[in-house]
């Protein structure tokens, strides 16, 4: 949880002491063993930012000093979609700082520990995108040997994961702090090569990435013991847990992807990061991805209907209150026209699915991949190491609820005065308030343990893909002109933006060029890569026989080849992930849940840094 900010803090005076004028430091965002994180504000941008500052006892050891501006220098020179952006490094005679960007979100233990296991489809994800950043930190010579789930963070807005923290990397060019022998890092997280003090090459980094994704997925860590010494000695030693016996619902290549990462030799792993995110691209293209608008309805409509039925079991009671035939009469008129009113807010959403080019078919799909995402969710939270428990203590407690409840209502019926009055005493009148809280409490909790299974979501979907939902379907759509099949506002960006009402079309008018360039630009991309693997094929195929420079001719060769594949393929990379942000800001625009000011100042940075 973020920290308040205490005003005698010496560190935070002389922080913004040196911060005056250009940053405005809002609060404590945390402390690790050698830095404070701040929130701040940028002034001058209007922007926020964390601000990482060396604990002024260490920013005077020459070593940690050294450290800590290496670590900056590597970090700034970074510029990837997955990687913490560092903006600038300052210091003064006794604070050495430096500001990055700030991520609205959480990190991977935090998402882990309050909503439980990811999914399949987040986890493969969440590695892929983290070996991208991996792999491009390898390539240019940097290890980050701390990885873990605590230096992953998952943007709240659209999911991506970005890694941060390269605190303890080190440069496979440049001798740095840590000597081989030395063991630095976070034992639960380790590889073994890493855990001997051995040379470490990317492939530790991999191997961490592979302990991080177990947490992922089963919210556990695959060895855990009371000394540091203990866990180390169980990571050069022992094998891990197949993740498919914890978790027998994942899809086999990523069970297999997370597994290799785990193989206690580095040969045995993946050798560079696009090779894991290659293992774990079938899974990408092959997830089901339900459009936007058709998610939106089922979530509406399925509040339009139960707030109906609820009022439609009210109105019984509601109406039977009233003698007069006029009052029933006007009451029972006024809950019908409230039902109709809901329940016709769903033919309605149809209309605009079918406005958008969707069909009924289209429909039925979403609802179906929803579904397959419910089952998915439920297997992952069913993982989690304490559910049984936690599923038994919820059972202790609607059952004690409720056994309290019926003893608390009986005891108040039995505390009546004698006649004349038969009313209750005041003894009883608690108890019988305190025992309709207690039953009413225990039977929320009961239906929302029902809700939380399912049934009552499939039951109703089972009615919107069936007849019911196809006439619904077919009476929203009537006398409607539909858009061209494709044609719909989950597309691109562009189609997005054409989407928009006029005003705010004429408003982000200017990005359409912008939009135009990435395309094409991405398509050159494409075009370039497969020039260079066709180049580099052959260059493969024409081993020299002969030694000497030739030799070191044709390694060079094959060594720029593939440095220019590597460079291609990250600014493939930066650029999908510019188009994925920009189609996901103009959702949310589109949806009425986002900020035209902020998605046009995220459009203005994304067309600087592109």
């Amino acid at each position: 949880m973020p920290q308040t900010l205490a005003p005698t803090d010496p560190i935070l005076l002389e922080v913004e002491a040196a911060l005056a004028g250009r940053y405005s430091v809002e609060r404590e965002l945390g402390r690790g063993g050698m830095a404070t994180v701040y929130l701040a504000r940028d002034i001058r941008l209007d922007r926020l930012v964390a601000i990482k500052v060396l604990l002024p006892e260490l920013a005077v050891r020459p070593e940690l000093r050294e450290r800590f501006l290496r670590e900056t220098r590597t970090a700034a020179s970074f510029s990837h979609p997955n990687i913490v952006p560092v903006h600038a490094v300052e210091e003064t005679p006794t604070l050495l700082y430096f500001v990055m960007g700030f991520v609205d979100g959480e990190t991977l233990t935090q998402v882990v520990r309050r909503h439980g296991p990811l999914t399949a489809t987040a986890a493969a994800r969440l590695i892929q995108e983290v070996a991208w950043a991996l792999s491009y930190a390898h390539g240019r010579g940097v290890v980050h040997r701390d990885v873990k789930p605590d230096n992953i963070l998952l943007e709240r807005a659209t999911g991506r994961a970005m890694v941060t923290d390269f605190g303890i990397a080190r440069s496979f060019a440049a001798s740095g702090l840590t000597q081989v022998g030395d063991v630095v890092g976070t034992p639960h997280f380790m590889s073994p090569e890493q855990a001997a003090g051995d040379q470490l090459d990317g492939r530790s980094d991999l191997y961490s990435l592979g302990v991080a994704s177990f947490f992922a997925v089963t919210g556990r860590l695959p060895f855990d013991a009371e000394s540091a010494q203990a866990i180390l000695a169980m990571h050069m030693s022992r094998p891990a847990p197949p993740i498919l016996e914890l978790r027998p619902d994942l899809p086999a290549p990523l069970g297999d992807t997370i597994d290799r990462c785990l193989a206690k030799e580095p040969q045995d792993r993946f050798s560079r990061g696009e090779e894991l995110v290659d293992a774990l691209e079938g899974m990408r293209i092959g997830r089901k991805e339900v459009p936007a608008a058709i998610r939106m309805w089922v979530t509406r409509s399925d509040q339009f209907f139960r707030i109906g039925l609820i009022l439609t079991l009210l109105s019984s009671q509601v109406v039977g209150r009233f003698h007069s035939e006029l009052e029933q009469l006007v009451s029972g008129t006024m809950f019908l026209v409230l039902v109709i009113t809901l329940w016709a807010q769903i033919p309605l959403g149809m209309r605009d699915l079918a406005r958008q080019g969707f069909d009924f078919g289209d429909l039925v799909a979403g609802l179906g991949d929803l579904a397959e995402e419910r089952v998915a969710a439920s297997a992952a939270l069913r993982a989690a190491p304490d559910y049984q428990q936690r599923r038994r203590n919820r059972a202790v407690m609607l059952v004690t609820g409720a056994i309290v409840a019926v003893l608390l209502l009986f005891f108040a019926a039995s505390q009546k005065r004698p006649p004349p009055g038969h009313a209750l005493t005041r003894i009883g009148t608690a108890a019988l308030v305190f025992g309709l809280a207690m039953g009413m409490g225990t039977l929320v909790f009961t239906m929302a343990g029902i809700a939380r299974s399912g049934g009552m979501d499939r039951r109703m979907h089972a009615m919107w893909t069936g007849p019911i939902g196809r006439f619904l379907f077919w009476l929203g759509s009537l006398h409607l002109e539909r858009r061209a099949p494709g044609a719909t506002a989950t597309a691109n960006p562009r189609v997005l933006l054409e989407s928009l009402p006029a005003d705010q079309r004429r408003r982000f008018a200017r990005f359409r060029t912008f939009f135009d360039q990435v395309d094409r630009e991405l398509e050159r991309l494409v075009q370039r890569d497969h020039e260079l693997t066709d180049t580099l094929d052959q260059v493969r195929a024409a081993t020299p026989t002969s030694g000497g420079g030739v030799a070191v001719r044709h390694e060079t060769l094959v060594r720029d080849l593939e440095q220019a594949q590597r460079v291609t393929s990250d600014r493939r990379v930066e650029l999908l992930s510019a188009l994925e942000n920009a189609r996901l800001g103009l959702l949310r625009l589109k949806s009425k849940v986002g900020d035209a000011h902020e998605l046009e100042r995220e459009l203005e940075e994304m067309l600087r840094r592109s």
